[in-house]
């Protein structure tokens, strides 16, 4: 079975028992805590990729990481997943959890790049169109690339919406390499 397919069933599973025990939010901020953790941490990422330690070890080395920061519902699922022997997919697992839970939240990912920082009011203008293109929430990321030399660039979902100086300049240079008119001189 595919990573992102097993990642997605086992967050589904996690995300409506958080429903229906009414711990969606904290349960949210568990798989963010969990993920971030994770990424940051290569040793425990061996820990849990070592093949020579049982999962009894592996769920006392979690249990001590995330026992008073997590709530019982995620300490619970972690120790399933481990012993499971799925704890390689845990990662995975909470990025499903996530766009689960933006999904469900009508919450869409969206990073804004400038060429230079841009006026909040002009910001906004862009955001608030694309909200109400979009019909959802935004939660915006902010990056500054002067290679665009103007304008901006949007990505969100699978799209990407480039109005940029520089892209403007490559269309004109291809316009322009095409050469059409012949003088006649």
């Amino acid at each position: 079975m595919r990573v992102t397919l097993l990642a997605k069933r086992y967050a589904q599973a996690l995300f409506d028992l958080a429903i229906e025990n009414k711990i969606l939010e904290e349960v949210e901020k568990d798989m963010l805590l969990v993920k971030s953790v994770l990424d940051e941490s290569r040793e425990l990422r061996k820990v849990l990729a070592n093949p020579v330690l049982d999962d009894h070890k592996k769920i006392k080395v979690l249990d001590s990481i995330f026992e008073n920061k997590t709530q019982q519902l995620t300490q619970k699922f972690l120790r399933l997943i481990t012993r499971k022997g799925r704890e390689g997919v845990i990662v995975h697992i909470c990025k499903a959890f996530d766009e689960i839970y933006k999904d469900y939240k009508n919450i869409m990912t969206v990073k804004l790049t400038t060429a230079a920082e841009i006026d909040e009011k002009v910001k906004n203008d862009i955001l608030d169109k694309l909200a109400e293109i979009t019909a959802k929430k935004l939660e915006v990321t902010e990056l500054v690339d002067s290679e665009l030399i103007g304008g901006f660039k949007l990505d969100f979902e699978d799209y990407q919406y480039n109005n940029s100086v520089k892209v403007q300049l490559q269309r004109l240079a291809k316009i322009f390499a095409e050469n059409l008119y012949i003088s006649k001189i």
